[in-house]
């Protein structure tokens, strides 16, 4: 089987700096305060193990680097610059095609999907998630997940491809459909975010403010991202973000659109730690708890926090069309996903709650 693979380096940076992205200057930013690198480990992950392919890529950061990680011995048939550009990307997918690749495979977020439209023919396309939102169907739900299906396909799974939403986020957070790559078909394969147009549900406005009113004594509040983390936000302060991780002490904020070292921060020094809250919504059409939008909220954060501290709205109608019924982690720590693995009792209205499975991505 002959794999092309595509590593964008940058994809991911911007998510622990709470940056909302990684492309151009963002990128920059996080490389000059440090953060580590994210799609070339994720694709490293995604990749280890597998024995019996003919592996094609792009010279040093665009992909050979993250294969030799995995201890393959790539093919490479486009020579890339040492800071490659998103048209690299796209150069570097229309020669892996013409090469003749079953399957390309590329580490990235929503921005390096977009870039690969146009320039794989019908290619089936699977995508390692490693950006910060990963709105778009064409990613494996984690990097363990795209090395899982990977195995499927060396045992003979067909590749299967349909088309697959691209979806990339207007600046004011909502999505919008890009276009289509051909995704190999697979459980694995998480689901495209939902683009609602439906008003609020009044069982899930009621349990934000139900919420709220509960958060108004707590010493520490983290509240993640998305409208219902907004609308709960407003009704415990009259202020927060949409896309950002909030923080609240006794119903003041103290802290907007923080950053991971700024949460870190919060709670290793919380004057009481074991009453420490995180609000969290789910992804629609996805069902992502973590992983999606909010890496600010890293694994040592959340290994700070009692699994009784974490709260979870969504509503009625967003839990029941999750195909699949679960919720997913995706933070980055696969054992910690496993440890947040189980159910949750998710409040969709003041006095309602439904029991949801919770699963590793």
């Amino acid at each position: 089987m002959r794999i092309g693979l595509i590593v964008n380096p940058y994809a991911g940076l911007g998510g622990p700096l709470a940056l909302k992205g990684s492309d151009g200057s963002l990128a920059e930013q996080a490389l000059a305060k440090g953060v580590a690198p994210v799609a070339p480990p994720r694709a490293t992950r995604a990749l280890s193990g597998l024995t019996g392919i003919d592996l094609i890529t792009a010279s040093g950061p665009l992909g050979e680097q993250a294969a030799r990680a995995a201890g393959l011995s790539p093919r490479i048939v486009h020579k890339a610059p040492d800071r490659p550009a998103a048209v690299d990307t796209s150069h570097a997918a229309s020669a892996l095609c013409d090469a003749g690749i079953d399957l390309l495979l590329f580490a990235g977020g929503d921005g390096t999907a977009c870039d690969l439209i146009g320039h794989t023919g019908d290619v089936p396309v699977l995508g390692v998630p490693a950006g910060v939102k990963m709105h778009s169907a064409v990613f494996a739900t984690s990097p363990a997940a795209a090395a899982a299906m990977l195995q499927d396909f060396l045992r003979g799974r067909p590749l299967t491809p349909s088309p697959a939403a691209v979806i990339t986020a207007r600046p004011h957070g909502t999505p919008e459909v890009r276009g289509h790559l051909p995704a190999p078909a697979s459980p694995r394969r998480q689901g495209a975010k939902a683009i609602s147009t439906v008003t609020a549900d009044a069982d899930l406005s009621a349990a934000c403010i139900h919420t709220a009113h509960e958060l108004a004594d707590c010493p520490l509040a983290l509240i993640g991202t998305g409208a219902t983390m907004l609308a709960t936000k407003q009704a415990l302060a009259g202020d927060g973000t949409l896309l950002g991780v909030d923080a609240y002490a006794h119903g003041r904020l103290i802290a907007r659109d923080a950053d991971e070292q700024r949460l870190w921060q919060l709670v290793r020094t919380a004057a009481q730690p074991t009453r420490t809250r995180l609000l969290l919504g789910v992804v629609g059409g996805q069902g992502f708890l973590l992983g999606r939008g909010n890496q600010m909220i890293s694994p040592r954060v959340l290994k700070t926090l009692a699994p009784e501290a974490i709260t979870v709205l969504a509503s009625a109608d967003k839990l029941a069309a999750l195909d699949g019924g679960q919720l997913l982690v995706d933070s980055g720590d696969e054992a910690l996903d496993q440890a947040l693995s189980g159910t949750i009792s998710v409040r969709t209205g003041p006095r309602r709650r439904m029991v949801m499975a919770v699963d590793a991505a």
